[in-house]
């Protein structure tokens, strides 16, 4: 079993796994450790969010496939002698003041969901990672929020489409396990940040999203919402692991959160990177826009127990420093990018 460090156990040696959406943000976290643990990884990903050059550590040591997961004849061609699929492949919600968000996020994110779920079944996959969402939780979820039961509530209503999309992927999925077609991990992820986290503009994350205004020429930050809204952050390195951990132990079906207990409020966030940055502005609150839950925070007791004592290891301050300065804006003017954060 893992430990709270991420040893190798060896499970992972010579598995031939399929990653759609590896060339993600946090899916090449997953294939850097992956490979790091022996398995021999094919990326698939259609390149609409993703890049190869979050791949660069280990380029040399993956198969690349350049194409789209919802391809039945592409399928057909690369998920025969799978091992296990990662199923990084979705379109990552941001708050951004359009309503047509919702039905669009649910319908593309179901698309994906189904499509790779369907193709592992076809091709006779054992093992699969579906990776689902916080956004699932409904608005008044305790904090930090167990795995609780959702049944009779309603998704986060900030993410509503894309919540309402990753609680319908879980059922398909957990009905398919339960009918024994594949073993299945499910992983409701919180917040995951770090320097690969690159979007930018409308639906940006949060963390690059006011880094952006930061480094802007603008004369002051803006903040959506109160600003008193807390958030907990976990690093892609982290949630890598606790995906990756869960798939080989604890492919049963069952949801478990990835994630954070550590909460920090927007303004101190805001603060934080200003810091770094080493810019000083003032801070303004447009408490027009929406700012998502008051407070979003994972009770991970259940993925300690799991993984060994899973904790989160990357120190936030060193976490936060590796953003600000592999940060376009910030390596133009000052020393560069440089990563702090070890691959794994």
């Amino acid at each position: 079993m893992p430990d709270a460090a991420g040893g190798d156990s060896g499970f992972w040696r010579g598995k031939k796994v399929l990653v759609p959406g590896g060339a993600g943000f946090i899916g090449s976290h997953v294939v850097d450790l992956l490979v790091a643990r022996g398995a021999e990884v094919t990326v698939l990903d259609d390149l609409s969010s993703g890049s190869w050059q979050r791949l660069a550590g280990c380029v040399d040591a993956v198969r690349t496939i350049h194409g789209d997961a919802t391809d039945p004849d592409l399928a057909a061609k690369v998920f025969p002698g799978m091992d296990v699929v990662m199923n990084l492949a979705g379109r990552a919600p941001g708050l951004t003041p359009d309503e047509d968000r919702h039905d669009r996020l649910y319908q593309e994110n179901l698309r994906l969901g189904n499509a790779v779920l369907d193709a592992m079944i076809r091709h006779r996959v054992p093992r699969m990672l579906v990776v689902s969402s916080s956004c699932v939780y409904p608005d008044d979820a305790p904090v930090p929020t167990p795995e609780m039961p959702l049944d009779g509530t309603e998704p986060e209503s900030a993410n509503r489409g894309y919540g309402l999309a990753k609680r319908r992927i879980e059922e398909t999925a957990i009905a398919a396990a339960r009918r024994g077609d594949v073993e299945i991990a499910i992983a409701r992820p919180f917040n995951v940040y770090g320097a690969r986290d690159d979007r930018r503009g409308p639906g940006a994350h949060v963390i690059p999203s006011l880094l952006e205004k930061i480094l802007s020429k603008d004369e002051e930050v803006v903040v959506w919402g109160s600003g008193s809204q807390t958030r907990a952050f976990i690093h892609g390195t982290d949630a890598a692991r606790g995906l990756v951990d869960l798939t080989e132990i604890h492919a049963l079906a069952e949801p478990v959160n990835v994630g954070s207990p550590r909460e920090i409020r927007l303004r101190d966030l805001a603060m934080d990177l200003m810091r770094l940055a080493g810019v000083e502005k003032p801070l303004r609150f447009d408490r027009s826009k929406p700012e998502g839950a008051t407070r979003k925070a994972a009770d991970i007791s259940l993925l300690r127990g799991i993984a060994g004592g899973f904790a989160p290891s990357v120190d936030w301050e060193v976490g936060l420093e590796e953003i600000v300065r592999c940060h376009p804006d910030y390596r133009a003017s000052k020393r560069g990018c440089n990563q702090t954060v070890p691959r794994l």
